[in-house]
């Protein structure tokens, strides 16, 4: 699997078809990985806000089961996580709504796209996640960053 156990921050947006500008949000996830599989929780912020749940499990047949729910819109589905790119199809109960979601690796983090089809519209979405760094602190650390002289 690409995204590991750990904090991350993704930034993203979302397109309404036939839209020349997206919706910017922002999303702060923590994985927790156990011997069943791995949990993602988190807030969205700024377009799309809510928070975040997603339990991610290996199944019986060679795939992962995904049960989601993100904001308001609860979907559940399945996944390939053996190789990249990292491919996953979920749908709602009612299966008026079904999302695609694809990650991979870039130069800069984790690249998430994807599509969003409920009734007749379709939204684009995409995502940059990078790993959260902690910030280290303490009397011998010596910071080399530049400062403003005041």
């Amino acid at each position: 699997m690409i995204l590991r156990k750990g904090l991350w921050f993704g930034k993203g947006s979302i397109l309404a078809e036939g839209a020349s500008l997206g919706d910017s949000f922002e999303v702060d996830l923590e994985i927790v990985e156990d011997n069943d599989g791995m949990t993602l929780t988190g807030r969205l912020l700024e377009a799309v806000e809510g928070d975040v749940s997603i339990r991610v499990a290996p199944n019986d047949v060679g795939t992962y089961t995904i049960d989601a729910r993100i904001a308001s819109v609860a979907v559940d589905g399945i996944a390939k996580l053996e190789s990249e790119p990292n491919l996953a199809l979920l749908w709602n109960e009612g299966q008026t709504l079904a999302v695609t979601a694809t990650l991979f690796m870039t130069d800069t983090g984790v690249g998430c796209r994807g599509f969003l089809r409920e009734g007749d519209r379709t939204r684009t979405w995409e995502i940059l996640f990078k790993p959260k760094q902690e910030v280290v602190g303490g009397g011998n650390v010596v910071s080399l960053a530049n400062r403003r002289r005041q």
